[in-house]
């Protein structure tokens, strides 16, 4: 499309998915007309399909996207992370703002305020230490202008470095004594129900097609279920409006050790392929919303681009799918009735478990506490190096809006709880245990998919590794 079709659907009202930005349109007179007589509000390539192959429209749900990584590029010189840094920071600073802006001051000024001030900072956190006699955290806090020493007389396990956080404490000698830590952290979300009718989002990740340990007799099961050919749970069934899949499609080629023995299908594009003609069988009526992770067909630095159609065309012929980055934001809109989704792949998880030593087990409930970390944070990587990144001049892994739902995935292990009124959600994977999970212990949840009603904000996890669906007992 051109910028005046672009401006002309803008001004009527119609938002356009970027996969389809640059498509070319024979009529366009002809698609206005078909757009407005169906009061069609979001134009994506399930639509286009619908429109001009003949199947029922269904407008009372589309997604509208809120933060989506198109692909820029880095030249990942000094400069491009100094400026990375300081995109994170100030949209840090200004959450932090929100919640106190009196009285706060730059990290150099503190050198010349006299002994015993009060004071007030926001700044990053690095180089933290805990004391072995009495157990103080010491770390040094930074902001543009210079950097200085803190104290806190106790351990707090939810700061980390490259944290970007409110201090509050008391100039002592050449030190700050800490006396309050103040995070970004999420507001609490409405819980009221929505003025719709029962609709539901189910989230799956690490399918990992390809493997020889794909589930697959369950992934039948799933399929059967979601065309509602078995009567358990089918009211559920029905009215599935999306599919939110978080990450690692397939289980790609050379990802860990001797991972060829373990490979059912030895080539990436035909693996793929097989990821096609599984969620094909997917009724049209359900959105498909789908990322990558460290497996998949695309760079494994974060942010990262949706799929590479060289090797991944196949799933973009899935009719009602929407490719999307990792991570992304966006609302899933139902009768005009949003819920934000905030989707992640997972990948910075693991550091945190082998970095904060009550996490270790890697259970779900370490996996919910290192979620809630990330959203006290307000950013998926807080830590640099917990996650491999990209330079930007904008850093999409900070969590600009507060998500009703956050889903994740790459740990193999499922849950669904809450946080101040955000859904959590971490998925199970769809293959059994690997020679290399076995090596290091690591016994995956196979074949669990977190339902959550869009309406009212409940959540329940169903299982297909059985001869019947069950609801999942944890």
């Amino acid at each position: 499309m051109n910028e005046n079709q672009l401006n002309t659907l803008f001004l009527n009202g119609i938002l356009v998915d970027s996969s389809i930005k640059d498509s070319e349109i024979e009529d366009f007179d002809s698609l206005l007309k078909k757009l407005k007589e169906n009061k069609i509000a979001f134009l994506d390539s399930a639509v286009m399909h619908e429109l001009y192959d003949g199947e029922p429209i269904n407008q009372d749900s589309y997604v509208e996207i809120i933060k989506n990584y198109d692909g820029e590029t880095s030249s990942g010189k000094p400069s491009d992370w100094v400026t990375y840094f300081n995109d994170r920071f100030k949209r840090l600073r200004d959450l932090l703002l929100i919640k106190d802006s009196s009285g706060i001051v730059s990290v150099s000024a503190i050198r010349d305020m006299p002994q015993g001030s009060d004071v007030k900072t926001i700044a990053m956190v690095s180089n933290i230490s805990i004391s072995p006699v009495k157990k103080y955290t010491v770390f040094d806090i930074e902001d543009s202008t210079g950097s200085y020493r803190g104290i806190l007389t106790s351990q707090d396990q939810d700061l980390l470095a490259d944290q970007v956080v409110l201090i509050k404490g008391r100039k002592f000698k050449d030190a700050l004594f800490i006396k309050e830590i103040v995070y970004p952290d999420i507001q609490v979300k409405d819980s009221k129900p929505k003025e719709i009718e029962d609709s539901y989002a189910l989230f799956m990740s690490d399918i990992h097609v390809g493997s020889k340990l794909f589930a697959k007799d369950a992934f039948e099961l799933f399929l059967k279920w979601i065309n509602q050919e078995v009567s358990e749970y089918s009211s559920i069934a029905k009215l599935v409006k999306f599919i939110v899949i978080s990450g690692d499609l397939v289980d790609g080629v050379g990802v860990y050790p001797n991972q060829e023995k373990e490979l059912e299908i030895k080539g990436l594009r035909e693996q793929y392929e097989a990821f096609f003609s599984l969620f094909d069988r997917v009724p049209k009526r359900i959105k498909l919303l789908i990322s990558q992770g460290n497996h998949d067909a695309t760079h494994i630095a974060e942010p990262q681009p949706k799929l590479d159609p060289r090797f991944s065309e196949p799933v973009y012929r899935l009719q009602n799918a929407i490719m999307l980055s990792n991570p992304y934001q966006v609302n899933l809109v139902i009768g005009g009735s949003k819920t934000n989704l905030l989707s992640y792949h997972g990948f910075s998880i693991p550091y945190y478990a082998d970095t904060i030593q009550k996490y270790n087990k890697m259970n779900p409930q370490d996996i919910e506490e290192i979620m809630k970390l990330h959203l006290k944070s307000r950013h998926l990587a807080p830590t640099h190096g917990s996650s491999q990144v990209v330079p930007l001049t904008r850093d999409y892994l900070v969590i600009d809006e507060t998500p009703d739902i956050y889903a994740t995935g790459h740990i193999h292990k499922v849950l669904a709880s809450k946080y101040k009124e955000t859904i959590l959600i971490n998925s199970s994977c769809w293959q059994y245990q690997t020679s290399y999970q076995k090596k290091y212990g690591m016994n995956p949840d196979i074949a669990k998919i977190p339902i959550v009603n869009l309406r009212d904000k409940t959540f329940q996890i169903l299982d297909f590794l059985g001869e019947k669906v069950q609801v999942y007992r944890t």
